[in-house]
């Protein structure tokens, strides 16, 4: 009788592990999704350059949410129709990303990156990123000129210009300081004067 009992604890205590570990599995893809959309909005211009860095990564964070979504949707509920249905989506959602991780990294790009310090040694720099592409939609020369302000976690990084990206773009033709709160962007077509407030540090074009 004793044994029996046990039996029955233990037939209990199972099934409410396995929710319990998927309700953790389901909390887990979720703030994998949060994390990548925090770092998406500080990669924006005049956004937290450290935040971004460390979780604009979605090959590693959505990739950690749909594993995590796809385990809990193995372990999930025992009805067969709702389990065979959830299990299909959360796998081809799976065939799809990996397909889009694959077709990026053929299209990556050779990177370089050049930078200078802003005069009088502020906690300033300016950092013109060149990529070339082979092949695909962007096949060709692509710049972009940005400017990094100060340190450590309130660090931001503005975008001043976007260059290239096609054969017919304009291509960039120089990037440098030329005072000690003003950067000057030249391309084949356009020359944009950037001066830099005082106080923020935030770029602002010169009419």
């Amino acid at each position: 009788m004793t044994g029996g009992t046990m039996d029955g604890r233990r037939e209990r205590r199972t099934p409410r592990s396995r929710r319990a570990l998927v309700r953790l599995l389901g909390a887990c893809g979720a703030a994998a999704v949060l994390l990548y959309t925090e770092g998406q909005w500080e990669s924006r211009s005049g956004g937290r350059m450290l935040v971004a860095d460390l979780l604009n990564r979605p090959e590693l964070l959505l990739g950690a949410a749909l594993a995590a979504l796809i385990a809990a949707a193995w372990l999930g509920d025992r009805r067969t129709a709702l389990r065979t249905a959830t299990r299909a989506v959360t796998v081809t959602a799976g065939v799809v990303f990996l397909l889009g991780v694959l077709a990026a990294h053929k299209v990556s790009a050779a990177e370089t990156r050049s930078r200078e310090d802003a005069p009088a040694g502020a906690q300033r720099a300016l950092v013109v990123v060149h990529r070339s592409y082979d092949s695909g939609p962007q096949a060709g020369e692509h710049w972009q000129v940005l400017l990094e302000s100060g340190q450590g976690w309130s660090a931001r990084r503005w975008l001043l210009a976007d260059v290239g990206g096609a054969p017919e773009d304009a291509r960039l033709v120089e990037a440098r300081w030329t005072g000690r709160t003003q950067i000057t962007v030249v391309t084949d077509s356009y020359r944009r004067v950037f001066n830099l407030d005082q106080d923020s540090g935030e770029p602002v074009e010169a009419r």
